[in-house]
């Protein structure tokens, strides 16, 4: 398993990894890079409800570029991590469409979704660089370039 991933997650080694395609880890570890240890552990331990999942993705120029499923346990840490595989990663075009395909896809393979959040590279990187992340994601929602579906109470209390 890719070490900056691991260390963004701050995943145990116990936990697993399923249907990881190649090409969207890559990207992702490249997203990353300047990461901070446990920077998105904190994001799944917030926002992401114990016994459920998240599921973000990246798109670059209407095409998926990278994706991220971490399923938690019912203690709420990071028990598995995945990336989205065919259909929900072949919708392109229109973000929406492309996300509600990846929510559906994360339910019928990793449970209930507490969490979708799907941005346009650009801002994803915006997002990650920036020390206010509440307004970043506010920016990306602004101009088109972020689908927030599932919102759970507790990110739409941070970025009211």
């Amino acid at each position: 398993m890719p070490d900056q991933i691991v260390y963004a997650l701050a995943l145990d080694p116990d936990a697993g990894l399923r249907d990881v395609d190649q090409n969207q880890w890559a990207n992702l570890e490249v997203l990353l890079r300047d990461t901070a240890p446990g920077d998105l552990a904190v994001a799944v331990r917030t926002f992401v409800s114990a016994g459920s999942s998240a599921v973000v993705g990246i798109f670059d120029e209407d095409r998926l570029w990278a994706s991220l499923v971490v399923s938690v346990d019912n203690s709420g840490k990071p028990a598995l991590a995945s990336t989205l595989r065919a259909p929900a990663a072949e919708a392109g075009g229109d973000m929406s469409k492309a996300a509600n395909a990846a929510v559906k896809w994360v339910q019928a393979h990793h449970g209930p979704c507490s969490l979708g959040f799907f941005v346009d590279k650009v801002h994803a990187e915006a997002v990650l660089r920036a020390s206010d992340k509440a307004t970043a994601i506010r920016t990306a929602s602004a101009s088109g370039g972020l689908v927030l579906s599932p919102v759970p109470p507790a990110l739409a209390i941070a970025l009211a």
